[in-house]
């Protein structure tokens, strides 16, 4: 009896967390589709284990050069809801950048005595603010990209005149 009661209690718990853990990809979903729109988004997280983890979403605007929204969840159980730091916005990427790695290193400083910091390098685990600005970083390189490959299409065309560029 006593082992039965002790399966239905595990059940309930684990049903319990699935339940509370679909309320947390909702609110992650809705903050989201609050940002798209608002810029360039990159997210970043890192998990916790016994420590607190953190999902970071920051929202870029290449014409103001600034983050326009920064969100971050941070936390150890699935309770954490979604904050705005202030302190954040209105920052360049590449002083969003330094400060992540800043982050980073602290975060990780047993592990960055013995591998330091690499951006091209995908297989070391890095911050939640440096995975967030690198992901914003390769979304404006592919832009880039994608804009002089349409210039170089339309001057091959003629199409593309010098009064255009301007």
């Amino acid at each position: 009896m006593q082992r039965n009661l002790l399966f239905l209690v595990v059940f309930a718990l684990m049903a319990l967390q699935m339940v509370l853990s679909l309320f947390q990809i909702k609110r992650y979903q809705r903050e989201l589709g609050k940002l798209r729109g608002t810029g360039t988004i990159g997210i970043g997280h890192t998990k916790g284990g016994l420590k607190a983890g953190q999902i970071l979403i920051v929202s870029y605007s290449r014409r103001k050069d600034q983050v326009v929204a920064y969100r971050q969840m941070k936390g150890i159980t699935i309770f954490a809801g979604f904050k705005t730091t202030e302190t954040m916005l209105g920052m360049s990427l590449s002083d969003l950048k330094s400060i992540g790695l800043e982050e980073d290193a602290w975060e990780f400083r047993r592990r960055r005595r013995k591998h330091p910091y690499n951006p091209e390098e995908m297989t070391k685990k890095k911050g939640a603010l440096i995975q967030a600005v690198e992901a914003i970083e390769k979304r404006l390189a592919v832009e880039n990209m994608q804009t002089e490959n349409k210039k170089r299409l339309l001057e091959c065309t003629g199409q593309f005149t010098a009064k255009e560029s301007m």
